[in-house]
């Protein structure tokens, strides 16, 4: 349980010493998940899923991101991921993501899905991901997360 931790505590000081003004960073908060079947044994899936993520941008399509949050098996997860965003409307974006995720079943699992994210303000975003079924017990589900640009 402790190396997944210490993997993102490195990770956030990591992207954190590289910040320069000319860069794009994002602060997330993971919010919550619905999923579209149910959990095996007539279990429930946890869909509060608290956690923070860090985000940098590499001009205005591709990012990579990585974080923590309370997984739909109410385990502690963290993750990394890059996202490829070329469609772009007004306030818009949209695009793909891919990655892996930990403490699922697995040590260690895929992570991936669609994205559309809203630029509210200069610095503020919201941003929804779905995702399809990827493993036998997993459900497809959509997800939310705010985001704060600095």
């Amino acid at each position: 349980m402790k190396c997944p931790k210490v993997l993102v505590v490195s990770s956030l000081l990591i992207f954190c010493s590289a910040l320069h003004a000319e860069e794009t960073w994002s602060l997330n908060l993971h919010t919550f998940s619905h999923h579209f079947s149910e959990r095996e044994h007539g279990k429930t899936w946890n869909g509060t899923n608290p956690g923070l993520g860090l985000r940098r941008d590499f001009g205005n399509d591709f990012s990579i991101q990585a974080g923590f949050y309370k997984n739909s098996l109410s385990k502690w997860s963290t993750y990394a991921i890059a996202e490829y965003s070329p469609l772009s409307v007004g306030s818009f974006d949209a695009g793909l993501f891919a990655g892996i995720r930990t403490h699922y079943k697995k040590p260690v699992e895929f992570a991936g899905g669609a994205l559309v994210r809203w630029r509210v303000t200069e610095h503020i975003e919201i941003t929804g991901r779905l995702s399809p079924k990827t493993c036998s017990y997993c459900s497809g589900f959509v997800s939310a997360e705010l985001g704060w640009k600095f």
